[in-house]
C-alpha cells in the first residue's frame, strides 16, 4: 500500500491512499461523518459532520461542501471527456484536459481582473486512478489571499474532479480533513473503462535503413 503526497504553500500536505480499507478506517476514527454518493456518476465519499451539504451542482454533476470555515468550500463533480485528443482513443489525455481547464481558470479570472499565481503542476492518484493537482493563489473582492486546488482524473469517457477553496491563513485547518475526507473517496463505476489514455505513437520519424 502506498500513499502519494501532494505539497501545498506552507508546508502542508494532501494525501490519497488507493484502499478499500479507508471507508471502514474512517468509520472507527470519525464516529458520525456522514456519506454522500452522486446518483449520475456513482462516486462516493464521507464527509465530516460538522460540513454543510449545499446545493447540488448544474446537471447533477456533484455537490459542494461548506466546512465552517468563511470563504471556504469543497467540490466534488463529475465530468465528461468528449472532446477531441491525442490519445490512442482520441479522446484527451490528462494532460491535455489539464491544460485546457488551466486555460479556462485563466481567462475567468481575466476577466474580473484578478491576477493568478499558478503552483507547479503535481501529478497523483484519486481512488486508485492517474489525477492531475492544480493549484493558484489570488486575492479576492475582500482582498483576502486564496488558495484553489483542483484535482481531477480522465478516463475514456468519464472523469472525477474535487475543488477545494480556503483561505491561505485557513489551509492548515482545512487541508488535513480534506486528506482524510479523499482516503474514503470511492469513484463508483470504473469511468466507462479507463483506459491508460497514452498519446499516439509518435509515426512521423522514419525508420533507420538496416
Amino acid at each position: 500500500m502506498y500513499k502519494i503526497c501532494l505539497l501545498f504553500a506552507m508546508g502542508f500536505s494532501l494525501c490519497t491512499m488507493p484502499s478499500a480499507l479507508s471507508a471502514a478506517t474512517t468509520d472507527r476514527e470519525h464516529p458520525g461523518w456522514r456519506s454522500y454518493t452522486n446518483a449520475r456518476f456513482g462516486f462516493s465519499v464521507r464527509y465530516p459532520d460538522t460540513w454543510k451539504l449545499g446545493n447540488p451542482l448544474p446537471d447533477g454533476i456533484g455537490n459542494a461542501f461548506q466546512p465552517p470555515i468563511d470563504q471556504s468550500l469543497v467540490a466534488l463533480s463529475g465530468h465528461m471527456n468528449l472532446l477531441e485528443g491525442s490519445s490512442q482513443d482520441k479522446r484527451q489525455t490528462l494532460g491535455e484536459f489539464a491544460t485546457a481547464h488551466r486555460r479556462i481558470i485563466t481567462d475567468l479570472f481575466e476577466k474580473k481582473k484578478v491576477a493568478l499565481t499558478w503552483q507547479k503542476e503535481q501529478d497523483m492518484t484519486l481512488a486508485g486512478f492517474p489525477a492531475r493537482r492544480l493549484a493558484f493563489t489570488y486575492q479576492d473582492e475582500h482582498q483576502t489571499p486564496m488558495l484553489e486546488v483542483h484535482i481531477f482524473t480522465l478516463g475514456r469517457n468519464e472523469g472525477r474532479g474535487v475543488r477545494i477553496k480556503v483561505p491561505v491563513s485557513a489551509q492548515g485547518d482545512l487541508l488535513p480533513l480534506v486528506s482524510q475526507m479523499l482516503e474514503t473517496y470511492q469513484p463508483g463505476r470504473d469511468q466507462n473503462a479507463v483506459s491508460p489514455l497514452a498519446p499516439k505513437p509518435d509515426t512521423s520519424k522514419a525508420a533507420p535503413q538496416s
